[in-house]
């Protein structure tokens, strides 16, 4: 609950590192998909540890909102009408961030869904090849194979 102007200054203080962090995440969840095409994998896992520092210090971050959002309706009544809207627009703009970075997060998963499809399906060719090529170097099937198709 805000009490002084001290409290305010708090409140804004942490709202607006919040709403910064929200952005740089949202930030990092676009740019992510054409990391993933241009770089595969590896600059894939470079974006998403970057995501997890932006993520632990919003863990952070809202650990010390918990004075606050624990009364939230108490905390917003004991605001002037300014310091209200001000808190407001800065809770829209987290919450519109939040929606942002999960819809481009749903994007980039359909993305990694489709190339590790496309990649098992591969792989799949290969073990049947290799399992073919393995079955005709063994000499005694190799040389049946011959009598078998009429060549021999």
């Amino acid at each position: 609950m805000v009490r002084k102007t001290r409290d305010f200054k708090e409140l804004l203080g942490l709202l607006e590192g919040q709403r910064s962090a929200q952005v740089l995440l949202l930030s990092l969840s676009k740019c992510q998909r054409g990391v993933f095409e241009k770089s595969g994998a590896k600059g894939l896992m470079k974006v998403i540890a970057r995501k997890q520092q932006v993520i632990n210090r919003l863990e952070a971050l809202d650990g010390r909102l918990v004075p606050y959002t624990s009364r939230w309706g108490a905390t917003l009544r004991a605001l002037p009408a300014p310091a209200r809207r001000e808190v407001a627009a800065l809770v829209d703009d987290i919450q519109a961030a939040i929606r942002e970075t999960m819809e481009s997060e749903r994007n980039i998963e359909e993305v990694v869904v489709v190339t590790r499809n496309a990649l098992s399906g591969k792989i799949r060719t290969i073990k049947g090849g290799l399992a073919a090529s393995k079955a005709y170097t063994k000499p005694a099937l190799a040389t049946a194979g011959r009598f078998l198709d009429g060549e021999g």
